[in-house]
């Protein structure tokens, strides 16, 4: 089975980190289940597999600081160029986090909804989806 693989990307502003990872990121848990964190209801996306979620907070998001840790960023290979250019068509002067959440399809498929993701984003979010895009690793 082939598999394909896709990113999703979202900019967002929150001032100060903690905000970002223990107030929009986290998800909750009740006595017998999960509920989604507040990313989920913002992006429509609900529940994710956040194992497969790389987040990144800054004092300011620019695109030399994101360069600088390309190297980092799983499969940067087969997608971060268009990131960028994607990215300097918009105002990051206000950003100070990126959001990547990646799913899959094949033997192993998480996330899969992403591949039918249009973007939405809830009114008043602190985010922005700003990129999609399928690939296929060799």
């Amino acid at each position: 089975m082939i598999t394909k693989k896709i990113i999703c990307v979202w900019i967002g502003t929150f001032e100060v980190e903690t905000s970002l990872y223990q107030d929009y990121l986290t998800i909750s848990y009740d006595d017998d289940d999960m509920t989604e964190s507040a990313f989920g209801t913002d992006t429509g996306l609900g529940y994710y597999d956040e194992d497969f979620m790389e987040s990144w907070w800054f004092n300011h998001l620019d695109l030399s600081t994101l360069m600088a840790y390309k190297k980092d960023l799983l499969d940067a290979d087969y997608f971060f160029d268009s990131l960028i250019a994607e990215l300097q068509t918009r105002d990051l002067s206000t950003r100070h986090s990126i959001l990547f959440l990646f799913g899959e399809t094949g033997e192993h498929p998480t996330n899969e909804m992403l591949f039918e993701y249009t973007g939405a984003t809830k009114a008043g979010s602190p985010i922005e989806f700003v990129f999609k895009k399928e690939y296929e690793p060799k």
